[in-house]
């Protein structure tokens, strides 16, 4: 392997490799027929066995911080009344994980209004739209607001999420109860000038105190409000209930995904942990990763050339072998990174270009038997017959 790594030969095979990389990527190509496959393989990220399988959340503990009212069913005045019990407890902040498109009842509505605008700690959700006002009726009167949109909700899995969006840094839900809560931590979120995070999911919805919206006006309940974080949505009761449920890495089944797993308002309640506790989830950049793709490229190709020229006979068995070990223990790597240092690699490039680079070879050793006779230009496979 040592023998041809540092031969011109290798290296130019190696850049050759990238070069037919960024030239497949330019073609539009017809990928119907893979279809079935796509379906499968649907939103598929590796990482995400960390969590299914590798169980990265398993000992990470309560989230005292935070506490999650389960609203139901409930009607407009009831969620005033709630609002009312989770206010008088005089929490950090609170959060209510509810759309409301438009007016019903005048006297509910009035009640409403009044609550989000005397009240700053209290965040009002909604739905963001690029380019075009919300049409929630109460978020002029509200003093404090942020979008619950998550980046892939639309039957993705959420991975992701945008503490602000657009040139005018409109705040998240989560930016918006971070900045009432958790005023140093909001501003290390702000100072990251990230687009989107990838979201830490440190617990599973049974690491959150979930109380009853219905039982606030227990002392007992409401005191456990006091210096905490509330939010304040729909839970369901039932594993089949899934009217406000996406698909997170924590699904059991990382592949072909049937059921979604986690209500809306957990997926909030981890992005808020995340922020508070600074545990954020860092990406190699991208020149990072390009590096490490041109280097175990050349580490292959350099394997390859070897087994071509000297041991032919065995070429493809030991080319296919090494193909398959590296992307077992790149994976494997990949993952031990995120799980261990909460590192997110990626290794698509890396993947790609092991996989086309026998072929390559092939398409290389005959530009130099081309050049060779055209020029007389010199190479290592010139006279290999095979």
């Amino acid at each position: 392997m040592f023998k041809y790594l540092f031969k011109r030969d290798t290296l130019a095979a190696t850049v050759l490799v990238f070069v037919v990389m960024g030239l497949l990527a330019l073609i539009p190509i017809n990928t119907h027929v893979l279809d079935p496959i796509k379906m499968a393989l649907q939103d598929f990220d590796y990482n995400d066995l960390a969590y299914a399988e590798m169980h990265k959340n398993a000992h990470t503990g309560m989230d005292t911080g935070i506490v999650v009212v389960n609203i139901g069913n409930a009607s407009r005045s009831e969620i005033a009344e709630m609002l009312t019990y989770v206010l008088a407890a005089k929490p950090l902040a609170v959060g209510a994980d509810v759309v409301f498109n438009s007016p019903k009842e005048a006297a509910t509505d009035s009640m409403l209004r009044q609550l989000f605008a005397e009240n700053e700690t209290l965040v009002l959700a909604y739905n963001y739209i690029p380019g075009s006002s919300s049409g929630e009726f109460l978020l002029s009167s509200a003093r404090t607001k942020g979008y619950a949109n998550f980046v892939g909700e639309e039957g993705g899995v959420i991975r992701h999420f945008a503490p602000f969006a657009g040139k005018e840094k409109t705040e998240s839900f989560d930016a918006a109860l971070a900045r009432q809560a958790y005023g140093d931590a909001y501003i290390k979120l702000k100072e990251r000038h990230q687009s989107t995070e990838i979201i830490d999911y440190s617990r599973s919805q049974e690491k959150y105190l979930v109380v009853d919206g219905t039982t606030l006006a227990d002392p007992t309940i409401s005191a456990a409000l006091s210096g905490k974080v509330v939010l304040m949505g729909y839970v369901a009761e039932s594993p089949n209930d899934i009217e406000d449920k996406h698909f997170t890495p924590l699904n059991a089944k990382s592949v072909g995904k049937s059921v979604p797993d986690m209500e809306g308002v957990f997926i909030h309640a981890n992005i808020l942990s995340m922020i508070r506790e600074g545990n954020y989830i860092q990406r190699f950049p991208q020149w990072l990763n390009w590096s490490v793709a041109v280097l175990l490229c050349w580490l292959h190709m350099a394997l390859f050339i070897r087994y071509f020229l000297d041991h032919h006979l065995w070429f493809h068995l030991v080319a296919k072998i090494a193909q398959v070990v590296s992307a077992v223990l790149f994976v494997y790597l990949g993952l031990l990174c995120f799980y261990q240092f909460d590192m997110q690699i990626n290794l698509s490039p890396t993947f790609v270009a092991i996989i086309l680079a026998v072929d390559v070879l092939y398409f290389y050793e005959a530009i130099c038997n081309w050049l060779h006779k055209k020029y007389g230009i010199g190479s290592i496979f010139i006279h290999q017959h095979h």
